[in-house]
């Protein structure tokens, strides 16, 4: 014996009503699993394993980095990141600087400009500087046909003068040298060494060079000049 409803009537009892999504076949009522793709499904919070699911990102890119392809919502959320290189970079005497995304080089363009003096020779490349010495020291010398003040450059002075004249020497400084003659010889006259201030030459107030071709070198030592 089988019951049957009536099919026309949704209310009356005995008759089951069908909606959306729900089956009905031989005796059995069931839900289907998968939604539609055009519903629009919403739920106030959705764990897995105890965990939040994130379903949206919001990166901030920072100096020197931009981020492209971002898809911020939905079931699936990404974003690439690219580094745009260094902004700015400064460089300063004898370098210079290559840049391309992601990479900086920095190179030694060498010395920009190195002076030898007498007897030294200076050779160089990129990032070396050689010095050599090629002989022997040299001094400055000087000549001088009357009264004349020594400056810090002078080295030897020599007087070719056949009347008197005086030799004034600079503020002493520890270890400068001086090397006074008298280059005229015979019949000249005398040459008066005169220190600065109240410095002396070996407790002397002055020192005088009267015999011809006669030389005195003094050196600056213990607040005085001292005769060597």
């Amino acid at each position: 014996m089988a019951y049957l409803a009536q099919p026309t009537s949704k209310i009356d009892y005995g008759v089951v009503g069908i909606g959306s999504f729900i089956n009905v076949d031989a005796g059995f009522i069931s839900l289907d699993q998968d939604i539609s793709r055009n519903s629009i499904v919403s739920f106030n919070n959705v764990t897995i394993g105890g965990n939040n699911v994130v379903t949206s990102v919001n990166p901030v890119a920072g100096l020197g980095v931009s981020i492209t392809g971002l898809v911020s919502t939905g079931n699936t959320v990404g974003f690439a990141v690219s580094n745009t290189g260094v902004l700015s970079v400064s460089t300063g005497a004898g370098v210079s600087v290559s840049g391309s995304t992601g990479n900086i080089t920095v190179s030694n363009t060498g010395v920009l400009s190195v002076t030898a003096g007498a007897g030294i020779s200076v050779t160089n490349s990129t990032g070396y500087i050689t010095i050599s010495s090629f002989g022997a020291d040299l001094i400055a010398t000087i000549v001088v046909t009357g009264s004349y003040t020594a400056t810090v450059n002078d080295e030897y002075i020599g007087v070719y003068s056949a009347s008197s004249v005086t030799i004034s020497l600079p503020f002493g400084v520890t270890g400068r040298v001086y090397t006074i003659k008298d280059e005229y010889g015979q019949g000249s006259g005398k040459i008066t060494i005169q220190p600065s201030g109240v410095e002396k030459i070996d407790n002397a107030n002055t020192y005088i060079i009267s015999v011809p071709y006669q030389a005195i070198s003094v050196v600056f030592r213990g607040g005085q000049w001292r005769i060597i």
